[in-house]
């Protein structure tokens, strides 16, 4: 049986026999997933008849996947895990005395995290297979940046019964190793992709440089710089300035002339500059992530259980492209 944190019909479809639980946190997300296997099957039955055509007059269905709502919490952590998603499942169909893989298909933040200890923990979950992402949202045991806006990640962050899933093991907690909030947002980038592309988000970026400068000469003091995506469609700096300032919900008396200035201030080398920053910055952008995929193997190893990391996916297509394998 296989229990998935996300929508993986195929896996059901392609090893026929195979009981899979499909758990996402919203109810919207487990019919789009129905509808997803619904298509797959479509296709999939044909050929499936075409190449086994002995078995195709069994009356088992071939689709084995079963979605259900569930939010996977801390709660979650505890011995009888498939015992309560058994339970979510009305039709009574998965068995929770049977060897069971968990796994994790990008799972976001923290849930990496608590499918490790939940693998652990649970005697029926036999081997776990878990593909992180989103690293700026994992919680960390030593906080060094404050969020500057209100947001529940924030309420996370700030309580001190939260799982926290960075650093996990050992070594890593011994040598109080810990990033920054701007490191793990460095760990989100897909360098792969932009050697391929040969484009860096150069206009943008430049932009923001420039509407920082200008915020600390004409805004002294402590405010709010979170401006988000909401200038990122503008043509020009002007248009630029103008609508992050009004994200800020500051006003300012400057002239279009006058905002025009702060950008022909740094155009030329102090932009290129800023190009080859970017460029050697998003460089680390693997060690980063190298690090926390590191620590969840020790953290494995800790608990006298063999882990890898694995490629498993081409990283152009699928920047987090990294799997924690491992099997009790």
């Amino acid at each position: 049986a296989v229990v998935s944190t996300q929508s993986t019909g195929e896996i059901a479809l392609t090893n026929p026999g195979v009981c899979v639980v499909g758990v996402d946190r919203e109810e919207v997300n487990t019919r789009g997933g129905v509808e997803r296997n619904r298509l797959m099957e479509k296709q999939w039955r044909p050929l499936h008849q075409k190449l086994h055509p002995d078995l195709s007059a069994q009356k088992d269905p071939l689709n084995h996947y079963h979605p259900i709502t569930m939010e996977i919490s801390s709660e979650h952590i505890r011995s009888d895990f498939v015992s309560l998603v058994a339970a979510e499942d009305d039709r009574g169909r998965i068995d929770p005395n049977r060897d069971t893989m968990l796994i994790g298909l990008h799972a976001c933040g923290d849930l990496t995290s608590l499918l490790l200890q939940t693998f652990l923990k649970c005697p029926s979950l036999r081997s776990v297979v878990s593909i992180g992402c989103c690293y700026h949202l994992i919680t960390q045991t030593k906080q060094t940046d404050y969020f500057l806006s209100p947001s529940e990640h924030k309420k996370k962050l700030s309580d001190p019964t939260s799982i926290h899933a960075f650093p996990m093991s050992r070594f890593l907690q011994e040598n109080l190793i810990f990033f920054s909030r701007n490191a793990l947002n460095l760990a989100q980038q897909a360098p792969e992709r932009m050697a391929r592309s040969g484009t860096l988000p150069a206009q943008n970026l430049f932009f923001r440089a420039v509407f920082q400068v200008l915020l600390t000469e004409q805004f002294p003091g402590p405010i709010s710089m979170n401006v988000g995506h909401s200038a990122t469609k503008a043509s020009d700096f002007v248009s630029y300035t103008r609508a992050a300032l009004d994200k800020l919900k500051l006003s300012t008396s400057l002239s279009d002339e006058e905002i025009s200035s702060y950008l022909r201030r740094f155009e030329g080398t102090e932009q290129r500059k800023l190009v080859v920053f970017y460029q050697l910055r998003t460089l680390l952008t693997r060690v980063i992530e190298h690090v926390i995929l590191i620590d969840r193997v020790l953290y494995l190893a800790d608990n006298n259980v063999t882990a890898r990391a694995i490629r498993v996916f081409d990283p152009v297509i699928s920047p987090r492209c990294y799997a924690i394998v491992a099997s009790k």
